[in-house]
């Protein structure tokens, strides 16, 4: 969680030294449509990505004890009794999408540094495709340490192949990220997709999804091949959409 924050402290003091001022970072709201999308498609992110992992056999669907597991929650905690345990992963779909955010408010962190601040100063020297792959590329870095020493040892395989798909799917989250945040002046499109990320991928598909084989946590997850492709592909989209953006 202190990690997280790094991002932010960095550029409120660079903001500070330069500019004597916190100007810039996109604290407005902007248009709500653009915070609305930004909540839902890491939904479908996450949905689409999981959803090939299953079908194509790289992960099993669904993973009974997790189901178990969040059935007792809601019973102590809401007193509900939910028996069926697709009616449950609607419920946990809808709180993780809501309430859920507040427990990923670590996306604050980044994002004041990733999208509210690099971004719009990349963007004052390069043009969009190049802004969306400098930050990307930093993104990925960032989380090579968690990668290698923490991530890749819990499930005993290696992470070079991880350091190339996270690379890939930075790069894609960027993008698309990047674009919402220049088009709609507001840093809290890219919290808000990034916190909704964290708890639909890491919250819900990947508790849901069980190993079938030593390629499920190369395959699956936010640092897994499939999301990385299907981030690549929506970025596509995206990017085909720059000339939309107004620029500085």
């Amino acid at each position: 969680m202190l990690l997280q924050f790094v991002p932010a402290l960095s550029a409120i003091v660079t903001k500070l030294i330069y500019q004597r001022n916190l100007h810039g970072l996109g604290w407005g709201w902007g248009k709500t449509r653009y915070q609305l999308v930004c909540l839902v498609l890491p939904f479908f992110l996450g949905l689409t990505s999981f959803g090939l992992v299953w079908l194509l056999g790289f992960g099993g669907f669904y993973n009974q004890s997790f189901i178990a597991e969040a059935q007792s929650v809601f019973a102590e905690t809401f007193g509900l009794d939910i028996a069926s345990p697709y009616l449950l992963m609607l419920l946990l779909t809808l709180v993780n999408g809501t309430i859920g955010l507040f427990v990923a408010f670590g996306a604050i962190g980044e994002e004041i540094g990733w999208r509210g601040f690099l971004v719009p100063e990349l963007d004052k020297h390069y043009n969009f495709t190049k802004t969306s792959i400098i930050s990307g590329v930093i993104w990925a870095v960032y989380h090579y340490p968690l990668l290698i020493w923490l991530y890749a040892p819990q499930y005993d395989i290696s992470p070079w192949p991880l350091l190339v798909f996270v690379l890939i799917s930075s790069t894609g989250l960027s993008c698309i990220m990047a674009w919402f945040r220049l088009k709609s002046g507001s840093v809290w499109t890219a919290i808000l997709f990034h916190a909704s990320l964290n708890m639909h991928n890491q919250g819900f598909f990947q508790q849901l999804t069980t190993e079938t084989s030593n390629l499920t946590h190369y395959i699956s997850g936010e640092y897994g091949l499939m999301l990385a492709l299907v981030a690549a592909t929506i970025a596509y989209f995206f990017w085909l959409k720059r000339d939309s953006l107004t620029g500085p």
